[in-house]
């Protein structure tokens, strides 16, 4: 009996764990995309769609698919052994331009942030964020001149780990985890594969392993386009990291196993 009970909770278990894949939404018409369904034309049709934005900046079209090439999970991050990130602003064409600022937040304490950029960044811009290895973040940001902007710091409470915000022109932020954005996902990330090319802001380079094309939505999700191209930022030295849900959800799951494996064996025992 008990190893029948045993058995029915390593199914719970696994149920749980592959329920998100098993029950993922299917995107509206006009969207497509996974995990996040981004809009096929631009805002009204007038602006330009993601694809035409990254069609314009790599060598060749479709060299990113941006509904079948997304990098899942994009909620956290952390900086590579180098301690240092450098970003870059690829292109910005909301209404709100002037007004949106962009930067890192702490996963413990979403009120606790660093700006990267402020509202008047736009194509040239960059930044470089450094972190001590203890929880200190100090970052820079330059103009398309190279001259320093601001120079300031934080520290976070979750070491190396930090998420990614884009705060709106109404003091609305939005998070690179969608939990905290009531389950809808602001932003869409797009890793460096080493082979594709991009070029703005008169550079060419190649998109390299660890770099990552962060494109957002800056408004609410029910209520916007979801064309994801108000604000496209690349970012470079970072690793995404493991969602705390998700580590959670496998440990329970190996917790539950572990348990089965002992109660089977004491069933055989006695």
């Amino acid at each position: 009996m008990n190893s029948i009970k045993s058995l029915a909770l390593v199914g719970m278990a696994t149920t749980a764990l592959f329920a998100t894949q098993a029950f993922a939404t299917p995107c509206a018409p006009g969207t497509q995309g996974s995990p996040v369904c981004v809009a096929t034309v631009g805002a009204n049709g007038a602006e330009s769609s993601l694809q035409d934005v990254f069609d314009g900046i790599t060598s060749s079209p479709g060299d990113i698919n941006v509904y079948t090439g997304q990098a899942s999970p994009s909620s956290f991050w952390s900086i590579s052994g180098s301690g240092a990130s450098e970003n870059a602003v690829v292109m910005e064409i909301a209404g709100n331009a002037n007004s949106n600022s962009f930067g890192i937040f702490d996963p413990t304490d979403t009120g606790n942030y660093l700006e990267l950029f402020g509202g008047p960044a736009s194509t040239g811009w960059t930044s470089q964020l450094w972190n001590d290895g203890a929880g200190k973040f100090t970052a820079g940001q330059y103009d398309a001149g190279h001259n320093q902007v601001s120079l300031l710091d934080a520290t976070f409470g979750a070491g190396n780990s930090f998420g990614y915000y884009l705060k709106a022109a109404d003091g609305t932020f939005f998070f690179s985890d969608p939990t905290l954005n009531g389950g809808n996902a602001q932003m869409v990330a797009y890793a460096g594969d080493s082979s594709t090319s991009l070029t703005f802001d008169g550079h060419t380079g190649m998109f390299d392993a660890g770099e990552f094309l962060l494109a957002w939505e800056d408004m609410a999700l029910q209520n916007s386009d979801k064309d994801y191209n108000d604000f496209v930022v690349v970012v470079e030295s970072v690793n995404p990291v493991p969602e705390p849900g998700v580590l959670g959800m496998f440990g329970l799951g190996a917790l539950l196993i572990g348990g089965f494996v002992g109660l089977r064996r004491r069933s055989l025992a006695a």
